[in-house]
């Protein structure tokens, strides 16, 4: 069995378009295979597969940065001279190595999820590792959540691992899911939810990287410091700490209720496999401005009709600029510089790059894409953004010869 098996493409792309996070029971219940049933012994078992030998799957439910109380910060830096720069500040959530078409130049791209009072000292911390010397020029491009509209996986990956279009691919389901949410209001501000169990922050955060069970989740939170985390759940936490067994029950418990009022907190789930043994296909980067939202919303999903998946990332209220990060089979290139060409206003043209997979692999670390849940404290319901360390840090990095992207 390969990850490109039909029938586990089939799965996961239906997981994508059922706004839940699914055990196997509920998949067993809904998900059909020609119009039969799985048990959910069979998708435990898929499952499995995926984790141990499929390689890098994940499907958790990805959540609403704004309601952590965190901005979604999309950063280009070029030039860069020492890469430790990129593992200072505890809340990238991904990073990635590109070249621009236009002067096939490198540069890394980062995302973060920066705590809303922080957006200053953040660009502050970026000027400083310009003026350091550490980097040439860095980009800080603030966004509304990253959406993510994936095309049915089956229909664009061949049981051989090829990528590869044959048809108009329906995503109807992401157009409707990205307009409602570029209407809702939005702030960046703890939800209520969040603030009522703020447990749920560290139960989200380590779901999102590597941690799928709530016996995985606990072990991990009990790791980092047992005596902080009860703050996290107050005397309700503090008791069940003392009866083994009954800590992974009390979680279980808040991880259902919220799990209950999905759309509160989160935007989607999100799914992904192991993107580097697929063949022919590429990550495509473009920068647009557009002349309004609905504009922005089809060019993501012109763009997502052409692709595995397509990252959507919006500017804030007034900034009708978006980032689309596309992985699509070779041969789209061009279509999709035509929906860039056709979207995109203004005197200069769109923004264009590709990924390296070679540089990228090569320089990636974990520490380079990694929030810490940590810096939240739970008795103010604030993140800590300690500004004069990280640039402290900066400053003992040495300046030695300009490091290849």
């Amino acid at each position: 069995m390969r990850f490109t098996d039909p029938r586990i493409l089939r799965l996961l792309a239906f997981l994508t378009r059922r706004q839940a996070w699914m055990s196997p029971l509920e998949i067993s219940h809904e998900f059909r295979l020609d119009g039969k049933r799985i048990s959910a012994r069979t998708v435990q078992r898929w499952f499995t597969f995926l984790r141990e030998r499929g390689g890098g799957f994940v499907y958790y439910p990805y959540p609403k940065a704004n309601t952590l109380g965190l901005q979604d910060v999309f950063v280009r830096a070029r030039g860069l001279r020492n890469h430790d720069v990129l593992g200072i500040l505890p809340f990238a959530s991904s990073i990635t190595v590109e070249v621009g078409l236009g002067d096939y130049e490198p540069f890394v791209s980062q995302s973060y999820w920066v705590p809303g009072p922080a957006m200053k000292p953040f660009r502050e911390f970026w000027r400083a590792a310009r003026a350091l010397g550490h980097v040439a020029e860095v980009d800080v491009f603030p966004t509304r959540n990253t959406h993510y509209l994936y095309s049915p996986f089956h229909e664009v990956i061949r049981r051989d691992g090829d990528a590869e279009l044959t048809g108009k691919l329906e995503n109807d389901h992401f157009r409707k899911l990205v307009t409602r949410h570029l209407r809702e209001p939005f702030e960046v501000r703890l939800g209520d939810r969040i603030r009522t169990a703020p447990v749920i922050i560290p139960t989200v955060v380590e779901r999102i990287w590597a941690h799928y069970s709530s016996r995985q989740v606990w072990n991990e939170i009990r790791a980092k410091g047992e005596d902080r985390i009860i703050a996290y759940g107050g005397r309700d936490l503090a008791k069940a700490v003392r009866r083994p067994g009954y800590a992974i029950q009390w979680l279980q418990k808040q991880w259902r209720d919220l799990l209950r009022h999905f759309d509160d907190a989160f935007l989607q789930p999100r799914v992904m496999f192991d993107w580097t043994s697929l063949k022919r296909c590429m990550f495509l980067s473009v920068f647009l401005q557009t002349r309004s939202v609905e504009d922005m919303i089809e060019a993501a999903v012109q763009s997502s009709q052409l692709s595995i998946y397509t990252a959507f990332r919006p500017g804030l209220d007034g900034d009708l600029r978006c980032h689309l990060s596309s992985f699509l089979p070779n041969d789209q290139l061009l279509p999709s510089l035509e929906v860039a060409k056709r979207f995109h206003r203004g005197a200069e043209p769109p923004f264009v790059a590709v990924q390296d997979k070679q540089a990228l692999l090569a320089m990636f670390k974990p520490a380079y894409c990694k929030l810490d849940w940590r810096l939240f404290d739970p008795r103010t319901l604030s993140w800590s953004f300690d500004s004069e360390a990280y640039v402290e840090q900066l400053e003992q990095l040495p300046h030695g010869a300009r490091t290849r992207n």
